[in-house]
């Protein structure tokens, strides 16, 4: 049996690539892939054969593919593929791999995949929907991951939260101004190791409280127990234990 484990993707080369379209509807240009909310999207004018190609600037390593926000139906054919010079107008990529869509990515509105160590400068993605009239989606990661040595010290958490404001009349009666709900996450882990040490100072200096990353909690689920989100708090080192082993919390908040 799989056993499931932490990563996290924090190296998003896609947001520097210069990124083009078959198509794009009016008001959703391509490079809203690269806009942090997920709710600003692309969108394409067909869903036969349409396509995105990232052109990274140079050849880099992709261990993971995510699509989020994503309006694919299931049945949907979907291939990633990877190449060395521009595959606009290629028949095939060097690297290629179908991605099945599945019920679970249509009611997650997302994908991701693992794909193991894939070097390569040029990156598309072709779509051909059986359903609907456009392609959607919000946000694209193309980069590695770190799993850390170790993953959980004890189960995660995670709990409701708004920003809705209330205010109360002389008379008592509620007013409220309403906004949406998202999901605060707390993680207990361990942290063993100089390699693992500088994995996470790596991810405070990328990412800080400011910039947002994916979280896999469980890597035998990635769809359902991927998070995109943003740390409430820097990765703390509060004590050490023989030398090597750290004993902290993560906090982090789901982006919208």
């Amino acid at each position: 049996m799989a056993v499931g484990k932490l990563r996290f993707m924090s190296i998003n080369y896609f947001d520097t690539a210069t990124v083009t379209a078959s198509s794009e509807a009016a008001d959703y240009p391509v490079e809203q892939l690269q806009n942090r909310w997920k709710a600003v999207c692309w969108r394409s004018t067909g869903i036969a054969a349409e396509w995105l190609i990232a052109d990274l600037a140079g050849p880099e390593e992709i261990n993971v593919f995510v699509l989020e926000n994503m309006s694919f139906t299931a049945g949907a054919t979907v291939e990633l593929g990877g190449h060395d010079t521009d595959p606009t107008g290629l028949a095939h990529t060097d690297y290629e791999l179908v991605i099945p869509i599945t019920a679970a990515m249509v009611a997650a509105k997302r994908i991701v995949v693992f794909i193991g160590h894939e070097t390569r400068r040029w990156w598309r993605l072709l779509v051909t929907d059986v359903a609907g009239t456009y392609l959607e989606a919000g946000r694209m990661y193309l980069g590695p991951y770190f799993e850390p040595t170790r993953s959980y010290r004890t189960q995660w958490k995670r709990s409701p939260a708004s920003e809705s404001e209330i205010s109360y009349s002389d008379a008592g009666q509620a007013s409220v101004a309403e906004r949406p709900i998202y999901w605060v996450y707390e993680l207990p882990i361990f942290i063993v190791g100089s390699a693992d040490e500088a994995e996470y100072a790596a991810i405070n200096a990328a990412c800080g409280t400011e910039n947002p990353l994916w979280i896999c909690l469980d890597s035998t689920d990635e769809i359902t127990k991927t998070v995109y989100a943003h740390f409430l708090e820097y990765i703390a080192f509060p004590s050490i234990i023989g030398g090597r082993l750290w004993d902290t919390n993560l906090k982090f908040r789901e982006e919208l």
